[in-house]
């Protein structure tokens, strides 16, 4: 399933993977440079398993993409949504009731969207494409958290309260949706746990085509913190 595809215009060709992790030139960015809440057990416990990547001999410096003015994830929303009306738009105006009520909400609001609001929100999208593309031009490997918080109940969309502050309903995903519009591999491992024994993750964001890369990295990495 790796590689490209002539039959696929959207396929890429897939790097050889590196040699040597501790040859590679990581970032860690603590927030992905946005200014968003995250707990506090997740900021130090990321800190501390840099501190021992980097004690094990992996080179890594602080630095944050910059992005574009205007580049936030409302402005990609209406895609996701606009997409969402575009799959189910039909069979939601038949019966709404089938879907899940946040599900619902987003079909409901894909459907009002205009075109301009939706081309709007692909402009928005490349913009963090190119942001992306230009921070890691010099960078292998960008680690930042995979959630701001632990794990929260099943029963919950999200949780109550990130970083000491009641949660907005996407503030537990404000590290994924720029590296998914930005097309780039990415890979969420186990980082470490809080008191009650609550995991959260590791995100760790390669460049288009370094697939190989960044599993092999990935591999290497959660064997250094297990130890």
């Amino acid at each position: 399933m790796a590689g490209s595809d002539p039959r696929d215009p959207d396929s890429a060709v897939i790097a050889k993977e590196v040699g040597d992790v501790a040859g590679l030139r990581i970032s860690f960015s603590p927030r992905l440079g946005l200014d968003v809440a995250i707990d506090d057990v997740v900021a130090d416990g990321l800190v501390s398993a840099v501190d021992r990547l980097c004690a094990a001999g992996l080179r890594i410096t602080q630095r944050d993409p910059v992005w574009p003015a205007g580049a936030t994830e409302e402005a990609i929303m209406p895609l996701q949504h606009a997409g969402l009306a575009a799959l189910y738009g039909d069979t939601f105006r038949k019966d709404p009731t089938i879907f899940d009520p946040d599900i619902a909400k987003q079909i409901e609001r894909g459907l009002s969207w205009s075109g301009a609001e939706v081309a709007g929100a692909l402009v928005a999208s490349a913009a963090v494409a190119n942001a992306f593309a230009a921070f890691l031009t010099d960078v292998d490997l960008l680690l930042t958290p995979t959630v701001p918080c632990v794990a929260w109940p099943l029963t919950q969309l999200g949780p109550d309260m990130i970083g000491g502050k009641p949660a907005s309903p996407r503030g537990h995903a404000v590290f994924t949706p720029f590296v998914n519009h930005a097309r780039l591999p990415a890979i969420s491992i186990p980082c470490g746990t809080d008191p009650r024994g609550l995991p959260f993750g590791l995100q760790i964001i390669a460049r288009r085509g370094q697939d190989r890369t960044l599993l092999d990295a990935a591999h290497r990495i959660e064997a250094l913190l297990r130890r």
